[in-house]
């Protein structure tokens, strides 16, 4: 359905951070599951549940790479060193209150994203707040082009691409984060008879161009006898790494193999090899 933090505010309160483009989509299947609960016999009864779409209250911003931390430090009293990964806590920032600090990102690095009040001229207060806090350590404003390379580097799946109502966790190589013993959850008896029928048929692989040409996303992959055998589901120049990269779809033969295989770039078929994901990995100091 989408890929999503949830931040746990009190033992009965949750924020869910949705992908922008899906919230509508999001709400109205948790709307639905909630609506379908006495329909359930193995179920206890209705959970009473009080669930309301927030998205119009919040403006985020993400403070992203390795002076991040010292960055918005300068802006809030709020301690942000002892904020675990993934873990958040409410605090001031650039003199506005009630601001959710979460130490989270989509970049491989370290960072922050924070949650304002949406209104426009406390979201400019606080970017001109960071811009200028962090002019020292060279910050840039950047957008979803830069992040997006920045999250293939680092092997990490997007929504809509190596996350799809078309790709299973097993495919997708997201085992570890899978709980199949916590007990009974949406979508658990799909997930065991997937797990029983043994090896999935098709798994996430990292390429690396070898010859020039850039493999874009929906783009065909082939073996190098020409057989087309998956798909690219994300690609792009990797300017930390110096090198052309991309995730592709193949066959679980395939990917065991460890053989290079080619991709249609346009009227080229251009060579590539598998590599180990992440392509890239932050030293944690």
């Amino acid at each position: 359905m989408d890929d999503i933090l949830v931040h746990r505010d009190s033992e009965n309160d949750y924020l869910l951070v949705v992908n922008a483009g899906n919230k509508d989509k999001d709400f109205a299947w948790i709307m639905k599951q909630v609506d379908a609960w006495p329909s359930k016999p193995s179920k206890p009864s209705k959970p009473q549940v009080r669930i309301t779409d927030d998205s119009a209250s919040y403006s985020q911003l993400a403070v992203q790479g390795p002076r991040g931390l010292e960055t918005l430090q300068k802006l809030t009293k709020t301690e942000l060193a002892g904020i675990k990964n993934y873990w958040f806590t409410w605090g001031e920032v650039a003199g506005v209150a009630n601001v959710l600090i979460a130490r989270s990102g989509y970049t491989g690095e370290d960072g922050f994203e924070i949650y304002l009040p949406s209104d426009v001229a406390t979201t400019e207060r606080v970017w001109s707040a960071l811009m200028e806090a962090g002019k020292e350590f060279g910050i840039r404003p950047c957008g979803l082009g830069a992040r997006n390379t920045l999250r293939l580097e680092a092997g990490m799946p997007l929504y809509g691409h190596e996350i799809s109502d078309t790709v299973n966790v097993f495919e997708g190589g997201l085992e570890r984060w899978l709980k199949l013993e916590k007990g009974e959850f949406i979508g658990r008896e799909a997930l065991l008879a997937v797990q029983a029928a043994g090896v999935p048929k098709r798994k996430l692989v990292g390429l690396e161009m070898v010859e020039r040409g850039i493999a874009r996303d929906g783009y065909f992959v082939l073996s190098l006898d020409g057989e087309q055998i998956g798909t690219i589901t994300s690609g792009s120049p990797a300017p930390f790494l110096k090198t052309n990269i991309a995730f592709a779809l193949v066959p679980a033969s395939v990917a065991a193999s460890s053989a290079d295989m080619l991709v249609q770039v346009r009227a080229n078929r251009v060579r590539a090899k598998q590599v180990p994901l992440p392509f890239y990995k932050r030293v944690k100091k």
